[in-house]
């Protein structure tokens, strides 16, 4: 009987594997969020706040095109918002795994390492995907006019932009399986990506000698492309959104395969060195 359920799960097919690692690790967060009801429903709550403070401060501006200058921030800050919780997900995870120490019970399934970053983020990539609709549905309806038919699109180059900020976790979650600290490099990052990023203004503003580094960061694709999206009368000097997600799409390429090619090897590492009780 003992050898009966190993021997179940090393007949499933791949497809079957990875179909499974992905619904138990999103069924992992799912009975956090009911343990945690309360956290939960704050963590939705808060996200009125920085669209009431926009709001408010494009009132009291009183510029002849406030409604765009709204909308422009709060796509800026809900996208910033979106990608932050999909960019620290995964680092947020290993380290509660790691005091725990239920690192090592996630390692044993019998499945490729490389999927472990995918599974693990899966979830709060989408509700950080989610807080950044609701911040957007927000300012829609404190007068921010939107361009309804181009949403679609707008959710696909999020969609890009997520997964971008997933393979980015994945160079910070390998610092944490061999350092045990990660969260400094992924701080630094959100720093940066706020201003460069172009959260609340249009990176054309930035002094020429730092705004190139804005063009090596997922975030200002993201945002220039929602805001020729959603926005009327979009900020001048922005790339079309065809450019921004052709990028994109050639930066989640590269960098997931990358990243999970370092995640595995940290992970072969640790466990040679004896980081790793596996």
């Amino acid at each position: 009987m003992s050898m009966a359920y190993p021997s179940l799960v090393q007949s499933r097919s791949r497809l079957r594997k990875v179909s499974d690692t992905l619904e138990g690790y999103v069924r992992i967060d799912l009975v956090e969020e009911r343990m945690f009801p309360t956290a939960t429903v704050l963590r939705y709550v808060a996200v009125v706040f920085p669209v009431m403070l926009y709001y408010f401060q494009s009132a009291f501006l009183d510029l002849p095109d406030r409604d765009q200058v709204f909308l422009m921030m709060i796509i800026g800050t809900a996208v910033a918002a979106g990608l932050q919780d999909a960019l620290t997900g995964l680092t947020n995870r290993l380290n509660f795994a790691l005091e725990r120490g239920t690192l090592e019970t996630y390692l044993v399934e019998p499945v490729p390492w490389a999927l472990i970053p995918v599974a693990m983020n899966i979830w709060r990539s989408f509700t950080g995907g989610i807080l950044a609709c609701i911040m957007v549905a927000l300012g829609c309806l404190l007068g921010g006019p939107i361009e309804a038919n181009a949403i679609p699109a707008a959710l696909v180059v999020l969609f890009l932009g997520i997964v971008a900020c997933n393979a980015l976790g994945t160079f910070a979650a390998s610092f944490i399986v061999l350092f045990k600290r990660g969260d400094p490099i992924v701080t630094l990052y959100g720093l940066a990506a706020g201003v460069l990023g172009g959260a609340l203004f249009p990176i054309e503003v930035l002094p020429t000698w730092i705004r190139w580094v804005s063009y090596l960061v997922p975030h200002s694709y993201v945002i220039s492309a929602e805001r020729e999206l959603l926005m009327q009368d979009p900020p001048p000097g922005g790339l079309s959104p065809l450019w921004s997600a052709v990028i994109l799409t050639v930066f989640c390429l590269v960098t997931f395969t990358a990243g999970l090619y370092v995640f595995d090897r940290a992970l072969r590492l640790a466990r040679r060195l004896g980081i790793l009780s596996i």
